[in-house]
């Protein structure tokens, strides 16, 4: 029984966890963003980011690069 209700914690857990980008838009070249030193700061001011994405602040500072976004989210 324990481990039951630690898989459904654990499931539970990822499913609200990380959003893939890919479920709603084209693939991102991370490796060109990343060279850029894009920044969540940087896709706001080039694609209006914030206007549509409610983003955690505990978790999502301005500063995080492309590259630590692409750790968790499929972009």
């Amino acid at each position: 029984m324990k481990y039951l209700a630690m898989i459904a914690t654990l499931v539970f857990a990822s499913s609200a966890f990380a959003v893939d980008c890919v479920d709603c838009h084209e693939k991102i070249n991370v490796e060109e963003h990343a060279e850029m030193e894009a920044n969540i700061e940087t896709c706001n001011d080039c694609h209006s980011f914030a206007d549509a994405h409610e983003l955690d602040a505990d978790l999502h500072t301005p500063d995080l690069t492309i590259t630590e976004c692409a750790d968790c989210h499929e972009l």
